[in-house]
């Protein structure tokens, strides 16, 4: 009897031995990321074009071209958004600026102008480079680059949407709904004669990154 007993304590404390040493699983929390998605649809040329995210390799990519100047002059900021693919060249980039602030305190400006800058400006005039307002740029599927201009002599018109910004951890974003109709043009490198094509009721959904 008592051989049974010491047996049986044995084996609890080899028991409570081993879970002891059991290292629990943790499981972080998940985190929140920002719902991003980028579409274009239009008339290009007097054709029905349509670039989906995810299709046919299809992604937005985000980018800004920043003058830093020490105070007291302001610097400034033009914020683009591109939907493309690695698969074939057609494209369509556009851009939006220029955001001033001081940079002596940070090297980009804060979220609440960031935010502030792209809630004020929902009819943006055309503007080369997006120096001071909007600017669209057309990859055709030679690779030649289409670009509007802001004294084009053509209607253009150009209206944000649907604007909000969102932040997580990979940054802060500025989505938006862009409708926009416009000549866009190219200049022969050869013989400097200038063409244009026609962008029609077009909607290029996206955003900004700050």
């Amino acid at each position: 009897m008592k051989k049974i007993k010491f047996t049986i304590a044995a084996f609890v404390a080899l028991s409570l031995g081993l879970n002891s040493c059991i290292e629990h699983e943790v499981i972080p929390a998940p985190v929140p990321m920002v719902d991003l998605t980028c579409h274009f649809q239009g008339t290009i040329n007097g054709t029905d074009v349509e670039l989906t995210e995810n299709v046919v390799g299809y992604y937005c990519n985000t980018s800004k071209a920043k003058i830093l100047l020490p105070p007291p002059s302001l610097s400034s900021a033009v914020y683009y958004s591109e939907i493309l693919s690695a698969q074939t060249p057609l494209s369509i980039k556009v851009g939006l600026g220029s955001v001033m602030w001081d940079m002596s305190a940070a090297s980009d400006p804060t979220l609440s102008l960031f935010n502030a800058f792209h809630t004020s400006n929902t009819t943006p005039v055309f503007s080369n480079g997006g120096a001071s307002g909007f600017e669209v740029t057309y990859k055709d599927a030679t690779g030649t680059s289409w670009v509007s201009k802001q004294n084009s002599t053509n209607f253009q018109d150009v209206t944000f949407s649907a604007i909000s910004q969102e932040s997580d951890t990979a940054g802060d974003y500025s989505k938006f709904t862009c409708n926009f109709e416009c000549y866009v043009y190219h200049t022969n490198p050869v013989t400097l004669v200038e063409d244009s094509v026609r962008i029609q009721a077009a909607e290029y959904k996206g955003w900004f990154k700050r």
